[in-house]
Parts: C-alpha cells; structure tokens; sequence
C-alpha cells in the first residue's frame, strides 16, 4: 500500500519539488498551500506523514504544528519539520512559544533539501 505525504508549504514551485519527488518514489502527493489548508487535508486524507514548512504567512507553521499536535486524530501523525533555519537554531523553543507541551517533530530538514535527503528523511521516520 502505498503511503500518503502531505506537505504544507506556502510556496508553489516548493510544493511542485515535493510531489515530483514523492510521486518519483511511490509515494501518494497531497499538497497544501497554507497552515489552514493544511489541517483540513490532514483531516480528510489522514496522511502517514506531514512535511511542514514553518515559515508562512497567516498560519505560521509553528502553529500549524500545535494545532496538529492537539488534535486527537491528528497528533501521531509524524511531522517532519522543513526550513530555512540552520538546525543550530533551536527552533524547538519556537514550537514552544506556539505549544504548551514539547512535542518533538519526527525530524527537521534545511532547505535547500536534495530528493535524496527529503525521502531518506521520510523513510527513517516511518521505519
């Protein structure tokens, strides 16, 4: 069977990258463009996995993050957080500033990311 990845990112030649990709490796593409469209499709496709830009206007990925994370069919779903902030920043104090509780991503990728990085990221997380 194959897996659903949703991936939220305001960016359209972004979310282009990731459905070549995924669909390249067999992997089911659902796209979003924004944190709120995001949660509606998590809701309705309940994907395997989430990747999740941070960075993005109205709903910021960090919210969209908490929301997900408090939402009883949505929390364990893994979230692989994606952005253009090294990884020496951390931004798990700014998923603290939007959560009450720490909840991990299942793992976080720098752009710019390779279809190699961005699929043995995603295979690592769901085993």
């Amino acid at each position: 069977m194959e897996k659903k990845v949703l991936a939220i990112d305001d960016e359209p030649d972004v979310l282009t990258f990731y459905s070549e990709v995924l669909e390249d490796y067999d992997y089911i593409a659902i796209t979003a463009e924004s944190g709120l469209e995001g949660l509606i499709k998590a809701r309705e496709e309940k994907p395997d996995i989430i990747i999740l830009d941070i960075m993005m206007p109205k709903k910021s990925g960090m919210l969209t993050y908490k929301e997900l994370k408090k939402d009883p069919d949505l929390k364990s779903i893994p979230v692989v957080i994606i952005t253009a902030m090294p990884k020496e920043v951390d931004y798990m104090t700014l998923l603290d500033r939007a959560s009450t509780k720490h909840i991990a991503p299942a793992g976080h990728l720098v752009k710019p990311i390779t279809p190699e990085d961005l699929i043995k990221e995603i295979e690592r997380v769901l085993g």
